[in-house]
C-alpha cells in the first residue's frame, strides 16, 4: 500500500532520511493496524562494527537456518528484555546526552553501555523526517490474487519537540527495533545483514509527539 502511493505521487522508491514528498513524510496505515508506527532509522554513533559485535553477543539461531544467528528485537525503556543469558534496556543518559543500549550479564553485575546515540544525531533525524508526517488510512481488498487498495482522508500532524521524543522513550511508548542476521548466500556470504534499526511507536500514542494540523 506504501509504495503504490509513492508511485501514485509520482515518487521513486529510496531510502533517504528526507522527508517523502515536498517535506512532509507520508505513511499509508491499514484501518485495522496493530503495528508498531516506523518514525525513522538511525543506527549507532559512529560505532560501524557495534552492530557486528551486539549480533556476535546477543544473536540466537535463525529458525530457518541454524547455522545463523539473527537478533530480532523490539527493546524500550522500561522492560528488560531478555534473550539468552542476556537482558537489554534502553536508557536515557542526560550527562553524556545520549540514548544508551544497556546490556545486562546476568552472571555478574556489570552492563555493557558502549552502544548508544547522541541526542544531537537523534533531534536531527527526527527534525528533519518527520517536522510534517501526514497519515493516510488505507483499505486492502484481494480479488483474484490482486490486491487493491482504497485510500481514505489522510491527516497532517506537526512535530511538537525533540523533549516530547525522549519523554515517550522514558515512559517506554517509543521503542527501537533491531533487525540484524547474516547474508545466507551470494558474494556477501557469511556478512552482517541490518536490515535497519527503527524507532518506533504504538499509533495510539501520536498525539503524544505530534499535533494535529487542521487543513
Amino acid at each position: 500500500a506504501g509504495k503504490t502511493l509513492e508511485t501514485l505521487l509520482g515518487k521513486e522508491e529510496d531510502n533517504y532520511v528526507l522527508p517523502d514528498y515536498n517535506g512532509i513524510e507520508i505513511k499509508s496505515r491499514g484501518v485495522y493496524s496493530k503495528s508498531l508506527l516506523h518514525l525513522f532509522s538511525c543506527a549507532f554513533d559512529n560505532k560501524p562494527l557495534e552492530m557486528q559485535r551486539l549480533l556476535k553477543i546477543g544473536g540466537y539461531p535463525d529458525k530457518n537456518n541454524p547455522l545463523f544467528n539473527v537478533f530480532q528485537v523490539t527493546i524500550d525503556a522500561i522492560e528488560k528484555k531478555q534473550i539468552r543469558k542476556y537482558c537489554y534496556r534502553l536508557a536515557i543518559n542526560e550527562k553524556k546526552e545520549q540514548l544508551e543500549l544497556r546490556i545486562f550479564y546476568s552472571d555478574s553485575n556489570k552492563i555493557y553501555t558502549t552502544m548508544s546515540w547522541s541526542f544531537i544525531e537523534l533531534k536531527r533525524r527526527l527534525e528533519t523526517k518527520l517536522s510534517y508526517l501526514c497519515i493516510v488510512p488505507v483499505k486492502k481488498k484481494t480479488v483474484m490474487g490482486n490486491d487493491y487498495f482504497k485510500y481514505c482522508d489522510a491527516t497532517f500532524y506537526e512535530l511538537k519537540n525533540f523533549e516530547c521524543f525522549l519523554d515517550l522513550i522514558k515512559k517506554g511508548k517509543i521503542k527501537v527495533t533491531f533487525k540484524l542476521s547474516y547474508y545466507h548466500t551470494g558474494e556477501k556470504y557469511g556478512q552482517l545483514y541490518d536490515k535497519g534499526t527503527t524507532f518506533d511507536m504504538n499509533f495510539d500514542y501520536v498525539n503524544e509527539l505530534f499535533s494535529i494540523v487542521d487543513v
